[in-house]
C-alpha cells in the first residue's frame, strides 16, 4: 500500500518532516561540520564547513590512493549526498519504495563509516554535521512511518 493511501494526517506529517529535513540538510552545508581535535601546545584546530567536506570527499573519490587507506571511509561519506539526491528523485514514484529503502540503508551504512572515520582520524563533529544527519533522518522517516497493513 503506497504512502498516499495512508491516513491524511500521517501523509501531512511525513511531508512536513521531509520539508524540514531538506531545509536542515541544505543549511548544514554552510555551517561548521567538523574540526580537528585540539592538541595541547599546538595552534587552534582547523574547522571545516559542510560544503568543503562534501567537495573534498567527492573530488578524492577519483584518487585511487585514498581507496586503499582509511580515507575510503571519508570518501563513502561524500557519496551520501548524491545518494540523497537520487532518493529524492525516486520519491516521485510509489513503485520505487523498495529501491528508496535500499538507498536509505546504504546512506545509514555510509554514515556509520563516517563516524568510524571521525574516530580514526580524529575529527570532532560540529553542528553542521548533526544538522546534516538530522536532515537525512527527517527525509527518510517516511519510509519507516509508512502505512500499516491491516489483516482482514
Amino acid at each position: 500500500m503506497p504512502l498516499s493511501a495512508a491516513n491524511p494526517a500521517t501523509l501531512r506529517a511525513v511531508r512536513y518532516a521531509r520539508l524540514l529535513g531538506y531545509l536542515a540538510f541544505l543549511a548544514a552545508f554552510f555551517l561548521p561540520a567538523v574540526r580537528q581535535v585540539a592538541t595541547p601546545g599546538a595552534g587552534a584546530p582547523e574547522v571545516y564547513t559542510g560544503y568543503f567536506c562534501a567537495w573534498i570527499t567527492i573530488i578524492n573519490s577519483l584518487n585511487h590512493e585514498f581507496w586503499r587507506s582509511k580515507d575510503a571511509l571519508a570518501i563513502l561519506s561524500g557519496w551520501i549526498n548524491p545518494l540523497m539526491l537520487l532518493y529524492t528523485a525516486l520519491l516521485f514514484s510509489s513503485r520505487l519504495r523498495q529501491t528508496r529503502r535500499i538507498l536509505a540503508v546504504l546512506v545509514w551504512i555510509f554514515l556509520a563509516g563516517t563516524w568510524v572515520y571521525f574516530y580514526l582520524f580524529p575529527l570532532v563533529p560540529l553542528i553542521g554535521h548533526w544538522m546534516w544527519v538530522a536532515g537525512i533522518l527527517l527525509i527518510v522517516a517516511g519510509e519507516v512511518i509508512g502505512p500499516r497493513r491491516t489483516v482482514a
